[in-house]
């Protein structure tokens, strides 16, 4: 089989209620966390390497104060040997501002999204757009229009590919669409290896303590429901410990995984595949 490793850096970090990530009310009047924001890059036995997001190039936090520790995605990734440009996969597991912004830096990128979280942006711009594309209000809270201009000329440069619900991108790495969940068409990964299948599992996880009490998160824009159903799904990827779980913003990450600092930023190592550099010393 081809053995992929996996390894995960914080670009920036926020700090956001409890709440927002765990859940209300189990979580609440509890105080601040701090919140990683992550890209991951995956890495063949055989060496193709594939993007997971993309972070924003700049941007200003929905809660109002600014992130910590902000580097681009693709100068991470130049740190460590990766030129943006020679990117060639990238897969956007949902479109808000932190995970689908810096595009044009990732220009020869073929770019795999979900058409359902496209075409249902799409039509909330177009509903409410007139009114200004704002953070201050819920339908934007999380989006950045700019990344819609961004993707829509990579759109007509032929360089988008639409899926339609699960897809086995590459030989054991399959997309799963987590249809109105945490977004319209949010999609999570799991990436087989040696040591097991990893689940990805982006926004429709937020933390560990989501999985552990199946309890949705305080923020979220489509049905808690549809969310638990796709966290049990996740639960049998990442087995009964959730050893081999990656939530979307949980500091946890890197305190469960081998993790450490590589060129400046916060690297989680999921894991490695043989023949492969760590990123930890």
């Amino acid at each position: 089989m081809i053995d992929w490793s996996i390894w995960t850096f914080q670009y920036a970090e926020g700090r956001l209620p409890l709440d927002f990530v765990r859940g209300t009310p189990v979580a609440s009047n509890q105080g601040t966390t701090p919140v990683p924001m992550i890209f991951s890059l995956l890495q063949s036995s055989e060496g193709e390497r594939i993007v997971v997001d993309t972070g924003f190039a700049s941007g200003a936090s929905m809660t109002g104060p600014g992130f910590k520790d902000f580097v681009r995605s693709d100068e991470i990734l130049g740190r460590h040997g990766v030129a943006a440009d020679a990117v060639d996969t990238l897969v956007l597991t949902h479109l808000h501002f932190d995970h689908a912004g810096n595009l044009d830096a990732f220009p020869n990128a073929r770019i795999f999204v979900q058409r359902y979280e496209y075409e249902s942006w799409k039509r909330i711009l177009g509903r409410y757009g007139a009114d200004g594309v704002t953070k201050d209000r819920w339908v934007f809270s999380s989006l950045d229009e700019s990344n819609f201009r961004s993707l829509d000329a990579a759109i007509a440069q032929g360089r988008v590919t639409f899926l339609d619900g699960d897809h086995r991108l590459r030989d054991g790495i399959m997309c799963h669409l987590a249809r109105d969940t945490h977004s319209f068409g949010i999609q999570w990964l799991e990436v087989a290896t040696s040591s097991g299948p990893f689940a990805l599992a982006g926004d429709v996880c937020y933390s560990y303590f989501c999985a552990e009490r199946m309890w949705p998160p305080g923020y979220l824009q489509g049905n808690p429901w549809n969310m638990l159903d796709e966290i049990e799904r996740i639960r049998k990827v990442a087995g009964d410990s959730l050893a081999r779980l990656l939530p979307g913003h949980d500091i946890e990450i890197f305190r469960r995984h081998r993790s450490g600092v590589s060129h400046g930023v916060k690297v989680a190592e999921l894991h490695l595949a043989p023949g492969h550099n760590s990123l930890v010393s």
